[in-house]
């Protein structure tokens, strides 16, 4: 039996205990704040997409290219075990959109009570870990509100600097302490900050699905497919929070960078220019942004055929330059992204402790024996839809069960 320090009440930590406890371990739970799980309680509007229906290799794709460091943490703590998991502590599940998984009740608390119930851990609130104490590069305790307690095990699941008034850097402090590595924090799954003034004076406006590509020359970094919502700083919706991981780094790096909207996936050039001959033949009086106003607001449709020199020019007297200029806009309007953000508006993080000194087997650190991850805090994001949440699960699970790492 050993007694073993989770850092952090979220949904990695929380699983963590909850391991710990089923192997015949005893969990101490450390929160800084006042109450447990408050990231895990604001997910998803207070409903949290805690998971959704992709099989494992597919879900690791949409991590990147640091994916495939999830791979173990999943197989041992798999999507259908965090489901039967809930279910039997009386949290119903539900599917919405054949994809995303939520409690049934919409309450985000179930989960949170589900997992406090059954890890019966000893839950220390207002308590800030200060340090991890070692011996000889192997855990012997940690240091909380100025008092050395000792412990077998430390699980650090500290989560990450996003969400305003909920993220900390404090965990990453304490793993910086001992020697790992932190990539550069970044926000994720946050809105794109747009240069262009036009795209911010159309606040409110909105995409039911569109596609965004992040490109470098004619190098595609990133795209992503789904809602958009036009915002007084730039873009935000599904569209645009699952591509800022991609910009944050690319601007990181870079500086402002090129960023190209696809008003309709489905279509390319051959599509539209199909579409603007038909407005033509059946109602070339009309003026092109009242036809172009069928598929996007209208002050989209005003905005996009301003930019190609034709917002008072009827369909049927579209010069031949403004219909070239007019479908490359259709096809991919270039943008200008100067990053995403900022860090308070972010729901995750970019960055944290490198993969490199954790083992993908055991979460347990290369560095410092007995010391483990979960969740947030390491450098594996993914975008919205439950990725993150289910990561937070699963390698909280791992962690928990304090496998050894073989030594190297």
């Amino acid at each position: 039996m050993k007694r073993a320090a989770v850092i952090g009440s979220g949904p990695a930590g929380l699983s963590a205990a909850l391991a710990l406890h089923e192997n015949g371990n005893l969990p101490v739970i450390f929160e800084r704040r006042d109450l447990p799980g408050l990231k895990l309680l604001a997910s998803g509007g207070g409903r949290c997409n805690f998971s959704n229906v992709l099989e494992i290799e597919p879900f690791l794709a949409r991590f990147g290219r640091n994916g495939r460091f999830l791979r173990d943490a999943l197989r041992f703590a798999p999507r259908e075990w965090l489901t039967a998991f809930l279910e039997s502590h009386g949290v119903n599940v539900s599917l919405c959109d054949d994809f995303y998984y939520f409690p049934a009740s919409g309450r985000a608390r179930d989960i949170l009570n589900a997992f406090l119930h059954a890890a019966h851990a000893e839950l220390r609130t207002s308590s800030e870990v200060t340090e991890i104490l070692t011996e000889n590069h192997t855990v012997s305790g940690v240091r909380v509100n100025g008092e050395a307690i000792s412990f077998d095990a430390v699980i650090l699941a500290g989560g990450g600097t996003a969400w305003q008034g909920l993220g900390t850097s404090a965990g990453l402090r304490l793993a910086e302490s001992l020697g790992h590595t932190i990539v550069k924090p970044l926000p994720a799954v946050a809105p794109l900050l747009i240069r262009e003034a036009w795209v911010k004076s159309l606040s409110g406006v909105s995409l039911e699905r569109a596609k965004l590509v992040l490109r470098n020359g004619k190098r595609v970094l990133g795209e992503s497919v789904g809602s958009l919502l036009f915002t007084h700083e730039g873009l935000s919706g599904f569209a645009a929070l699952d591509l800022a991981g991609d910009v944050s780094i690319q601007c990181d790096r870079n500086g402002d960078a090129e960023l190209f909207l696809v008003l309709r996936p489905e279509w390319g050039r051959a599509e539209w220019s199909a579409e603007l001959e038909r407005w033509r033949r059946e109602g070339g009086a009309k003026l092109v942004r009242t036809h172009l106003a069928r598929h996007v607001a209208h002050s989209l449709a005003d905005a996009v055929c301003g930019l190609a020199g034709c917002f008072d020019t009827k369909a049927c007297a579209l010069s031949a330059s403004q219909r070239d200029t007019l479908l490359e806009s259709l096809s991919a309007l270039k943008l200008t992204v100067s990053g995403a953000g900022p860090m308070g508006k972010a729901m995750a993080m970019q960055g944290g402790v490198s993969l490199k000194e954790i083992h993908p087997a055991t979460m347990e650190s290369r560095v410092v024996k007995g010391l483990y991850f979960a969740g947030e805090i390491m450098d594996v994001t993914g975008p919205c839809g439950g990725y993150n949440m289910q990561w937070a699960f699963s390698s909280g699970r791992l962690a928990g069960s304090l496998k050894e790492a073989e030594r190297r």
